[in-house]
């Protein structure tokens, strides 16, 4: 197709999809008179998943840097403001008939902590917040009575502080925190943002008739691909404990980096697709697997009316790839582009996925797969406080569901690429090697350009 033809095509393709994200056939207010509300495939993975392990859903966090005269019991009623503007925020979770359903309870409380570090040398604050919020990460939220989340904020000295938010990822996700951080920033600065015209109950049930309705013609699409799984990727026997303790380690690349493998990689190539494809190919010479199947994230705000609300909308979907010896790199993409499109052509819940597409299922071994691959977008900075400067505060959290899984984040002209393991895995040592390793590979991937 001539160039200019296929521009128009693409321009009658993305009116289309705007057009149906802005149909009116989409989400719609359910009615509320207390009765408990069904949950969604996201929620019900987590909550299943909690029954075996506790610690299997690892909490979401948010950090923010503010600089400033800031007001303390300003904060506090922002923060209860918030809670109550979002439903996911206070809700609790019940069993009835084997499943799990959501009931709104508006009245939970915001717990809200003050720690002022002020007294101690000044050398040793910013560590001191640095490690109480990474022990506060770490907090078991109880499904069944709330409060789902906690805010602290730490005192640094009279004009600094750090606010940290620790939530339980049934009620939030890494999109939900950017929404929550603009409006914890809008409600002290005195604005009352829009309340959201649909909540997230009302996207559950939308989304369970909708998941229904495409099962049939998607599953036999997974129940072929997954067909015949290798052995589990790391191999050995499943560790002994269910603990999700693990370690990060991470290196920053010249966005060049990316983009040279991105051209090796030939033909339209996403970041997100080159990087995968490199990490295939880490991962088979990790292993020895010439067959390897890579967790990958897809968040459901497929409606604009979900835009601003706030909830877990994170599906994990398997990408297998099968990659014959000597088969080069460029080819390799090329399956992982493949197989990414018709992965997320085909997506369909994944414990709905495991469940009735065959999946076996080996006790203390994530199914269908063990290592994951994340592409974040490039982190937009915190939006305006009333009279304080807001940054990102960097805390690294180390809560493991995976034995492996990579994050790569754009941050201006660089690539943060992290590795976090499990340790009952692999040897704090074996995962601080990962990012060097990595790094190494890229050079060699583009060594000829």
């Amino acid at each position: 197709m001539p160039l200019p033809e296929q521009a128009d095509r693409r321009r009658e393709l993305v009116a289309k999809l705007l057009a149906r994200k802005a149909a009116p056939q989409g989400v719609t207010p359910l009615p509320r008179d207390g009765s408990p509300l069904a949950c969604s495939h996201e929620q019900r993975r987590i909550w299943l998943a909690q029954q075996s392990d506790p610690t299997a859903a690892p909490n979401v966090t948010l950090g923010v840097r503010l600089t400033g005269p800031l007001d303390l019991a300003r904060l506090a009623g922002t923060f209860t403001a918030l809670v109550a503007r979002h439903e996911a925020l206070h809700t609790i979770y019940t069993l009835a008939d084997g499943e799990p359903y959501q009931s709104v309870r508006p009245g939970l409380p915001a717990p809200f902590e003050f720690v002022d570090l002020s007294g101690l040398p000044a050398g040793e604050r910013e560590p001191a917040a640095l490690t109480m919020a990474r022990a506060a990460s770490a907090e078991r939220f109880p499904v069944t009575s709330g409060p789902l989340l906690r805010l602290t904020l730490y005192r640094i000295s009279a004009d600094e502080h750090r606010l940290f938010l620790v939530c339980h990822h049934i009620a939030a996700d890494g999109g939900s925190l950017a929404i929550m951080a603009d409006d914890l920033a809008a409600l002290y600065s005195g604005a009352q943002p829009a309340v959201p015209a649909v909540q997230y109950a009302d996207y559950a049930a939308w989304s369970a008739e909708r998941s229904a309705r495409r099962l049939p013609e998607r599953l036999p699409y997974w129940t072929e691909r997954l067909r015949a799984l290798p052995p589990p990727l790391f191999g050995g026997k499943p560790p002994e404990t269910a603990a999700r303790a693990g370690a990060t380690a991470m290196v920053r690349v010249d966005r060049e980096a990316v983009n040279r493998l991105r051209r090796v990689a030939g033909g339209p190539t996403t970041p997100f697709v080159a990087l995968c494809a490199a990490y295939v190919v880490l991962l088979q010479r990790m292993t020895g697997h010439r067959d390897v199947t890579v967790g990958i994230v897809s968040a459901s705000r497929t409606r604009r009316e979900l835009e601003s609300v706030v909830g877990t909308f994170v599906n994990m979907i398997p990408l297998r790839v099968a990659q014959p010896a000597g088969q080069s790199f460029p080819a390799l993409v090329t399956r992982v582009r493949e197989a990414a499109a018709g992965a997320l052509a085909n997506e369909i819940p994944f414990d709905t996925l495991v469940s009735r597409a065959g999946i076996a299922r080996i006790p203390g071994v994530h199914p269908v797969f063990q290592a994951s691959f994340v592409h974040r977008e490039d982190p937009k900075p915190p939006a305006d406080w009333d009279g304080l400067t807001a940054q990102v505060w960097d805390h690294e959290v180390d809560d493991a569901t995976l034995d492996l899984a990579m994050t790569a984040t754009p941050r201006g002209d660089e690539y943060e690429l992290a590795f976090t393991g499990r340790v009952t895995r692999f040897s704090p040592a074996e995962i601080h090697a990962l990012p060097a390793n990595f790094a190494r590979l890229l050079t060699e991937l583009t060594a000829s350009t």
